[in-house]
């Protein structure tokens, strides 16, 4: 009895087994616009769930010192009114710093959705070309192999072709690799499995991007700061300790004063810093939109060089001017350039849209 029993489990774990293997999933391939992939990450971050609760939770602490306290102090007071007052004031801070953390990491999810999406655009450009290129060189590679055979070609002439042919393939390998990482990192963001591989409907055109008034946008990227904006009421919060705290003759305080003092000018400092860093940020980052407006400019002049030169080496290929391998050549010089191309587009469209979020604007 006991040894049927023994057989009946054993079969039953391998048919367990067997049903899931026949149950495996296959990769899902839902059809996704950038518009999408941002709402699925916003829904998918527990990261923004957290930030909604300790929103929430800064509310009912604010809610308990507002009944804990009445009257607004004018002037120096005593320490016990001072106390609640200064609760009051700390928990009302804390509530709308958690609604513009709240904020602010809403912004950083939708960014980060925008650049895993366009990553995923790169790595498939780049599998692209790594293909082409490989496809030449193994055209080489056996060009060698032939006049080797019949000894118009040395050994290391042949070897450096097969050597090339071998880097080409690793070089496919390593771009499918990091497509498929580009698709894991996406995926998890959004909530999808690690093996699906949405489909991407929104391409992403080259935007000449300009601003009229790179100092207005500064002051619009100062004004979107959520972190500026906290650095700015911790000063007002501590001249308010320093105003409503009695520290006049007789008081035994003069001592600690001072040391409230230093608390002003340590938050005046750390926010005069932040807004400098926002200023060289977004000074920066148009600058280097600017620079790569002109790389993509001259890449494009280039490709067209590169069109006319595969036309005419084909039209020498029918005629028997040039060789197969010659129209190879060229063909993968114009695939690299154009690769080049998209990958510079696809960067500008990532820095386009770091300076729309800094400065406040939409992202798409």
């Amino acid at each position: 009895m006991r040894k049927t029993v023994v057989i009946i489990l054993t079969l039953a774990v391998l048919l367990g087994g067997f049903t899931t293997a026949a149950l495996a999933r296959e990769p899902a391939t839902p059809q996704l616009d950038l518009q999408k992939v941002i709402d699925m990450a916003l829904a998918n971050s527990q990261s923004l769930k957290s930030k909604d609760y300790e929103k929430q939770q800064a509310w009912e602490k604010r809610e308990d010192a507002k009944d804990n306290f009445n009257v607004i102090p004018d002037g120096a007071t005593d320490p016990a009114t001072e106390a609640k007052y200064t609760a009051l004031m700390q928990s009302s801070l804390n509530y709308l710093m958690k609604g513009k953390m709240l904020d602010q990491t809403k912004k950083q999810i939708s960014l980060d959705a925008y650049t895993k999406y366009i990553n995923v655009l790169m790595a498939e450009e780049n599998l692209k070309y790594a293909e082409i290129a490989l496809e030449k060189d193994k055209l080489a590679e056996r060009l060698a192999k032939l006049s080797y055979q019949v000894g118009t070609t040395s050994k290391p002439e042949l070897i450096g072709a097969q050597s090339g042919a071998s880097v080409s393939e690793s070089s496919v390998n390593v771009a499918r690799e990091n497509l498929d990482k580009a698709y894991i990192e996406l995926n998890s963001l959004i909530g999808l499995w690690p093996e699906d591989r949405p489909v991407l409907q929104d391409d992403i055109e080259f935007e000449e991007f300009k601003v009229d008034n790179i100092d207005a946008e500064v002051n619009r990227a100062e004004t979107s700061s959520e972190n500026l904006w906290y650095l700015e009421q911790l000063v007002t919060l501590q001249k308010m300790d320093l105003r409503y705290f009695n520290y006049g003759p007789g008081s035994g305080q003069l001592g600690s004063y001072k040391v409230e003092k230093y608390d002003v000018d340590i938050a005046e400092q750390n926010a005069q810093d932040a807004q400098k860093q926002i200023k060289e940020g977004v000074q920066t980052l148009y600058k280097d939109i600017l620079a790569l407006a002109e790389q993509y400019k001259t890449l494009v002049a280039a490709n067209e060089s590169l069109e006319e030169l595969l036309r005419v080496t084909k039209v020498k290929y029918d005629v028997g001017m040039a060789t197969k391998m010659d129209v190879q050549t060229v063909q993968a010089n114009l695939a690299k350039n154009q690769m080049n191309i998209e990958l510079l587009k696809y960067k500008n469209a990532i820095m386009v849209a770091t300076f729309k979020s800094m400065t406040g604007k939409n992202i798409i």
